[in-house]
Protein backbone atom coordinates (compact mmCIF):
# COMPACT_ATOMS: atom_id res chain seq x y z
CA UNK A 1 0.00 0.00 0.00
CA UNK A 2 1.31 3.01 -0.69
CA UNK A 3 0.58 6.36 1.65
CA UNK A 4 -2.52 7.72 -0.40
CA UNK A 5 -3.96 4.28 0.09
CA UNK A 6 -3.03 4.04 3.22
CA UNK A 7 -4.47 7.74 3.74
CA UNK A 8 -7.38 6.86 2.32
CA UNK A 9 -8.25 3.97 4.09
CA UNK A 10 -8.05 5.46 7.49
CA UNK A 11 -10.80 8.30 6.18
CA UNK A 12 -12.49 5.57 5.49
CA UNK A 13 -11.91 4.03 8.62
CA UNK A 14 -13.07 7.28 10.70
CA UNK A 15 -16.12 7.78 8.36
CA UNK A 16 -16.78 3.76 9.76
CA UNK A 17 -16.63 5.01 13.36
CA UNK A 18 -18.87 7.85 12.89
CA UNK A 19 -21.30 5.43 11.29
CA UNK A 20 -21.64 3.02 14.21
CA UNK A 21 -21.58 6.43 17.08
CA UNK A 22 -24.68 7.63 14.87
CA UNK A 23 -26.37 3.91 15.10
CA UNK A 24 -25.47 3.79 18.70
CA UNK A 25 -27.15 7.15 19.17
CA UNK A 26 -30.14 6.14 17.31
CA UNK A 27 -30.60 3.56 18.70
CA UNK A 28 -30.20 4.80 21.97
CA UNK A 29 -32.45 7.18 21.49
CA UNK A 30 -35.28 5.03 20.29
CA UNK A 31 -35.26 3.04 23.15
CA UNK A 32 -35.27 5.85 25.71
CA UNK A 33 -38.46 7.02 24.28
CA UNK A 34 -39.94 3.69 24.13
CA UNK A 35 -38.66 3.80 27.96
CA UNK A 36 -40.47 6.55 28.33
CA UNK A 37 -43.88 6.16 26.34
CA UNK A 38 -44.72 2.66 27.02
CA UNK A 39 -42.06 0.29 28.08
CA UNK A 40 -41.16 1.10 31.21
CA UNK A 41 -44.66 0.09 32.43
CA UNK A 42 -44.98 -2.69 30.31
CA UNK A 43 -44.89 -6.32 31.43
CA UNK A 44 -41.58 -7.93 32.42
CA UNK A 45 -41.46 -10.37 29.67
CA UNK A 46 -41.89 -7.58 26.93
CA UNK A 47 -39.16 -5.43 28.39
CA UNK A 48 -36.80 -9.00 28.86
CA UNK A 49 -37.73 -8.87 24.88
CA UNK A 50 -36.56 -5.66 24.45
CA UNK A 51 -33.53 -5.63 26.38
CA UNK A 52 -32.57 -8.67 24.66
CA UNK A 53 -33.05 -7.27 21.14
CA UNK A 54 -31.10 -3.91 22.08
CA UNK A 55 -28.41 -5.91 23.57
CA UNK A 56 -28.00 -7.84 20.02
CA UNK A 57 -27.77 -4.83 18.46
CA UNK A 58 -25.14 -3.37 21.05
CA UNK A 59 -23.34 -6.15 20.41
CA UNK A 60 -23.39 -6.26 16.59
CA UNK A 61 -22.18 -2.34 16.83
CA UNK A 62 -19.42 -3.46 19.66
CA UNK A 63 -18.12 -6.01 16.69
CA UNK A 64 -17.83 -3.59 14.51
CA UNK A 65 -16.36 -0.92 16.62
CA UNK A 66 -13.91 -3.83 17.35
CA UNK A 67 -13.13 -4.75 13.87
CA UNK A 68 -12.70 -1.15 12.82
CA UNK A 69 -10.39 -0.42 15.63
CA UNK A 70 -8.08 -3.71 14.81
CA UNK A 71 -8.30 -1.64 11.02
CA UNK A 72 -7.01 1.39 11.97
CA UNK A 73 -3.76 -0.40 14.50
CA UNK A 74 -2.98 -2.38 11.05
CA UNK A 75 -3.47 1.26 8.95
CA UNK A 76 -1.48 3.07 11.50
CA UNK A 77 1.65 0.34 11.30
CA UNK A 78 1.90 0.60 7.57
CA UNK A 79 1.77 4.41 7.87
CA UNK A 80 4.63 3.93 10.44
CA UNK A 81 6.47 2.03 7.85
CA UNK A 82 6.00 4.90 5.47
CA UNK A 83 9.72 6.36 4.95
CA UNK A 84 8.64 10.13 4.77
CA UNK A 85 4.92 10.51 5.47
CA UNK A 86 3.00 13.60 4.83
CA UNK A 87 2.61 13.21 8.85
CA UNK A 88 3.94 11.80 11.53
CA UNK A 89 2.03 8.65 12.88
CA UNK A 90 2.19 10.30 16.75
CA UNK A 91 0.67 13.52 14.78
CA UNK A 92 -2.25 11.09 13.89
CA UNK A 93 -2.66 9.76 16.96
CA UNK A 94 -2.53 12.67 19.10
CA UNK A 95 -4.22 15.28 16.52
CA UNK A 96 -4.01 18.12 19.97
CA UNK A 97 -0.48 19.72 19.85
CA UNK A 98 1.01 19.27 23.65
CA UNK A 99 -1.95 17.14 25.06
CA UNK A 100 0.42 14.50 26.40
CA UNK A 101 -0.77 11.39 28.75
CA UNK A 102 1.39 9.67 30.48
CA UNK A 103 2.39 7.22 27.02
CA UNK A 104 -1.14 7.18 25.92
CA UNK A 105 -1.93 8.52 22.55
CA UNK A 106 -5.06 10.09 22.50
CA UNK A 107 -6.53 7.94 20.24
CA UNK A 108 -6.24 5.58 22.56
CA UNK A 109 -7.76 7.40 25.33
CA UNK A 110 -10.51 8.43 22.70
CA UNK A 111 -11.35 5.00 22.24
CA UNK A 112 -11.22 4.09 25.66
CA UNK A 113 -13.72 6.85 26.69
CA UNK A 114 -16.25 5.32 23.93
CA UNK A 115 -16.12 2.00 25.50
CA UNK A 116 -16.96 3.66 29.11
CA UNK A 117 -19.66 5.47 27.84
CA UNK A 118 -21.32 2.45 25.58
CA UNK A 119 -20.84 0.61 28.55
CA UNK A 120 -22.15 3.25 31.15
CA UNK A 121 -25.26 3.38 28.95
CA UNK A 122 -26.06 0.15 28.47
CA UNK A 123 -26.08 -0.18 33.01
CA UNK A 124 -28.04 2.78 33.04
CA UNK A 125 -30.50 1.42 30.25
CA UNK A 126 -30.59 -1.82 32.17
CA UNK A 127 -31.60 0.36 35.68
CA UNK A 128 -34.37 2.00 33.49
CA UNK A 129 -35.42 -0.58 32.23
CA UNK A 130 -36.18 -3.66 35.02
CA UNK A 131 -35.41 -1.14 38.66
CA UNK A 132 -37.11 1.85 37.98
CA UNK A 133 -40.48 2.58 38.99
CA UNK A 134 -42.02 4.46 36.02
CA UNK A 135 -44.69 6.70 37.13
CA UNK A 136 -47.88 5.56 35.44
CA UNK A 137 -50.32 8.46 33.66
CA UNK A 138 -52.91 8.20 36.86
CA UNK A 139 -50.65 9.25 39.38
CA UNK A 140 -48.30 11.65 38.08
CA UNK A 141 -44.81 12.08 39.91
CA UNK A 142 -44.90 14.14 43.31
CA UNK A 143 -43.56 17.54 42.86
Amino acid sequence: MNETDILQNLFNAIAAVLTVFSLFFAIISGYVAALYFFLGRAPMMLRVVAFGLLSIGLVFLGGTATVVGRLQDGLFAAWDRIERPIVPLQDLRNPIPGLHVAGITQQEIGVGIGWAVAIAVYLALFFLTFVYRWPTPDHPPAP
